[in-house]
């Protein structure tokens, strides 16, 4: 039995938590991968800083009395891109941290940790913040209803519907890429 637990601690020992030697080629593909998943956080967050900033700005310059219905629409739609922005930047920094050429245990593992907290995302709070960023869509909808012709209101009504569509095939695709891009790394570390 001791020559069993001898046997474990050397082979325990040899894993050594500090950085390897990578392959350069290894590198090149490595670093390659990690630029599009920190480029997507990045892109993502401009983005949805922009529309943030343009819903503020058209509310605050162009709307200048509103209803409270009109109003809430707005701080929910804010409040579904303020969320988001906060996920990638958390995002972001968490993925900074990775040291990317160490090839090490540790590192495998908290690339692995990071994989599936990314996976998680991509479920419930992508769903949760477009759903609440829809939601005030349709409250600023209700009140145009008020104001708009039956026409201009159904053309505004099909033209959300049509963009909701495509922003889904849009967002579900960037979603993929990201989580292939992340399979990608896992997989070069595994080699």
């Amino acid at each position: 039995m001791n020559n069993f637990k001898d046997i474990k601690s050397i082979y325990d020992n040899q894993k050594s938590p500090e950085p390897t030697k990578v392959p350069k080629e290894l590198k090149k593909r490595i670093k390659k991968a990690d630029r599009l998943v920190n480029n997507s956080h990045i892109k993502n967050i401009i983005i949805l800083s922009i529309t943030a900033l343009a819903i503020v700005g058209i509310d605050l310059f162009y709307f200048t009395t509103t209803s409270v219905l009109f109003e809430v629409g707005i701080i929910t739609m804010i409040m579904a891109l303020a969320i988001r922005i906060t996920i990638e930047l958390f995002s972001y920094r968490r993925k900074k941290n990775l040291n990317i050429l160490c090839q090490s245990d540790q590192f495998i593992s908290d690339l692995k940790a990071f994989y599936q907290w990314r996976k998680k995302i991509h479920k419930y709070p992508t769903y949760l913040t477009f759903s609440l960023y829809v939601i005030g869509v349709g409250l600023i909808f209700i009140e145009f209803y008020k104001y708009l012709s039956a026409f201009w209101f159904n053309f505004f009504l099909v033209e959300f519907v049509v963009i909701i569509v495509v922003l889904i095939f849009f967002i579900r695709k960037k979603i993929k890429k990201e989580i292939n891009t992340l399979n990608e790394m896992i997989e070069l570390y595994e080699i």
